[in-house]
């Protein structure tokens, strides 16, 4: 049976991101995706203008429909969330599908470069690491591993044995990947599994683009559901983002948009 994943995360008719990428991602690795919207948007929030729909309260009804149909998840991935309200919602989620053999992959969407994002704040940082918490596997960025651990970024940027010392904290013994962490000229990727860490790294290229976490994590998803390990999930992922950016690179673009991912999609499809 076809292998079925949860993913609540906003959906952005622009900027190759959240709902967009999960979707086309798990649907070409052979996973059903069953999103479950925070929020609709006009195009990702770093456009100049852009119209939204809060969706908190559909979230609850999603939750009852869904469980008085008997529905099942193989996994259940979290991404982006407009309120404190909504990390309870998922909570609730959690609470309410979560299965011994069900995954639950928390990409804490907080902020970059060393602050929050606008519409994030302290107190949704705490509802965070209680959702946090509730994962199996955790995928933050160099920025929201900081607001996890209690650490201070502008000491762990550029101290590699720091950052590990913070992640081996924050996971608590649960699989994690650290995103982004700069060294030099290399994109470096710390995983954490089985009592293990290990350096995932990739030159960098261009600047930064919307949706590449949301792909990467959608990616470790597909995989962790195919049977692989948190470690070769890292590989395929960064692999694939990689080469996505490279794509994106050779013509004129508009990192709001995006990267151009579509035509590498052939190559998750042959994971194994």
């Amino acid at each position: 049976m076809t292998k079925r994943a949860a993913v609540i995360n906003d959906l952005s008719s622009f900027g190759r991101c959240s709902l967009t990428a999960s979707v086309a991602v798990l649907s070409v690795m052979g996973i059903t995706p069953c999103p479950l919207p925070t929020a609709v948007l006009s195009a990702q929030s770093e456009f100049d203008r852009y119209c939204s729909k809060d969706l908190t309260d559909e979230m609850p009804r999603y939750t009852q429909a869904w469980r008085e149909n008997g529905e099942r998840f193989d996994a259940i991935c979290t991404g982006y969330f407009a309120s404190a309200a909504q990390i309870e919602h998922a909570l609730e989620f959690i609470r309410c599908f979560r299965r011994e053999d069900c995954a639950v992959i928390v990409d804490p969407v907080l902020g970059d470069d060393g602050k929050l994002y606008p519409a994030t704040d302290k107190a949704m940082c705490a509802d965070m690491k209680r959702l946090a918490s509730q994962a199996d596997i955790l995928i933050p960025n160099l920025t929201e591993l900081c607001f996890l651990a209690d650490a201070d970024f502008e000491v762990l940027r550029n101290d590699l044995s720091q950052i590990k010392a913070a992640a081996t904290r924050a996971a608590d013994g649960r699989g994690m990947i650290v995103t982004g962490i700069h060294d030099g000229e290399t994109l470096c990727n710390l995983v954490l599994c089985d009592g293990e860490t290990h350096w995932v790294r990739r030159p960098r290229v261009g600047g930064r683009f919307s949706g590449t976490g949301d792909l990467f994590s959608a990616v470790v998803c597909g995989c962790v559901l195919r049977g692989k390990s948190l470690k070769d999930a890292a590989v395929i992922a960064a692999d694939f983002v990689a080469d996505s950016i490279k794509n994106t690179v050779k013509e004129k673009y508009d990192p709001l948009y995006g990267v151009d991912f579509e035509q590498n999609l052939y190559y998750l499809s042959e994971v194994k």
